[in-house]
């Protein structure tokens, strides 16, 4: 498993890091930046990846497609994600880290206080207007 701890995804109790997903996506043209989390579903949870866009792309179905079937063939169909949105900015730490814990609780329906170790806090304003999020 890639990743730090705070960001294994656990979809229908197969275990795996959000590292193996970026792995892959560093890989795709298309894609500038990403952030993958899991989406509580009742006893479940549902993996969602948001992407920024390279500059002047934008996320077609085409893309969307290509890059659930990149995950699949790397990786296993258990890792292709439930959602995959475009959105304009990741959420990061003052030291470079991608913010995963703060956007999972958000999209499983909490509210957070923004901490002062963000380097971007207004970008957490994003996760809770996406309407492919709402169960």
């Amino acid at each position: 498993m890639l990743g730090r701890s705070d960001g294994t995804l656990n979809p229908a109790g197969v275990r795996f890091g959000s590292a193996e997903l970026y792995n892959v996506l560093d890989a795709v043209p298309e894609v500038a930046d990403s952030l993958a989390v899991g989406q509580k579903v009742g006893d479940d949870e549902r993996v969602c990846l948001f992407l920024v866009m390279a500059e002047g792309k934008t996320l077609t179905p085409a893309i969307r497609d290509a890059i659930k079937a990149k995950i699949r063939a790397q990786l296993s169909p258990r890792h292709v994600p439930a959602v995959i949105v475009a959105v304009p900015d990741i959420p990061y730490t003052i030291n470079g880290k991608k913010v995963e814990v703060a956007v999972k609780r958000i999209i499983s329906g909490q509210k957070i206080v923004p901490s002062g170790t963000l380097r971007n806090p207004e970008s957490l304003d994003i996760f809770y207007k996406i309407p492919e999020l709402k169960l």
